[in-house]
């Protein structure tokens, strides 16, 4: 696995290398990239799932873990475009286009965000079948971590309370 001064030095690379090295620095950089976001957002849920306790930075954790996994999908959704180009539709009006490196970037970070959430806006549109595949497994994604982490918190921290209960009745 990458690391992410791996990852960085790929970003950098590609100001210093001329424009025909573009696409293998895109390919390695959002793969790497997909790795790691998504290694981190693993270790993170592993972390809230261990814990019979919650606490603020297990809530905080969860959260982390649903943006780290919305910048996953929307590495996932690069590499698509990559080698697939036109995966997804851009309406003319919307201020960002995938003409550019941070254009991609911003595009398809917006929809990885849309479809994890759920929200949508259909400012931009999957039209090829794999992009639309995967915008859809990441809406049912998005709906099922809400569920199951929030139930996985409350259910320890209710766990928590019947522990805190218990130690402080007096015997009788």
């Amino acid at each position: 696995m990458m690391t992410a001064g791996e990852v960085v030095s790929v970003d950098v690379a590609r100001y210093v290398l001329p424009s025909l090295a573009e696409l293998p620095l895109r390919l390695i950089f959002h793969g790497a990239a997909l790795l790691l976001v998504g290694f981190a957002a693993l270790v993170i849920l592993r972390k809230i799932f261990e814990e019979r306790i919650v606490h603020t930075d297990d809530v905080l954790g969860a959260v982390c873990y649903y943006l780290l996994a919305a910048g996953a999908w929307s590495n996932l959704f690069m590499l698509i475009e990559i080698f697939s180009p036109g995966s997804f539709s851009v309406d003319p009006r919307f201020g960002a286009g995938i003409d550019t490196w941070y254009g991609r970037i911003a595009v398809m970070t917006y929809v990885s965000l849309g479809s994890l959430s759920s929200i949508g806006s259909g400012v931009v549109v999957p039209v090829r079948p794999l992009a639309t595949i995967l915008t859809t497994l990441e809406a049912v994604f998005g709906q099922f971590y809400i569920a199951v982490v929030v139930a996985q918190l409350v259910s320890a921290k209710l766990s928590s309370r019947r522990t805190e209960v218990t130690r402080s009745k007096p015997e009788r």
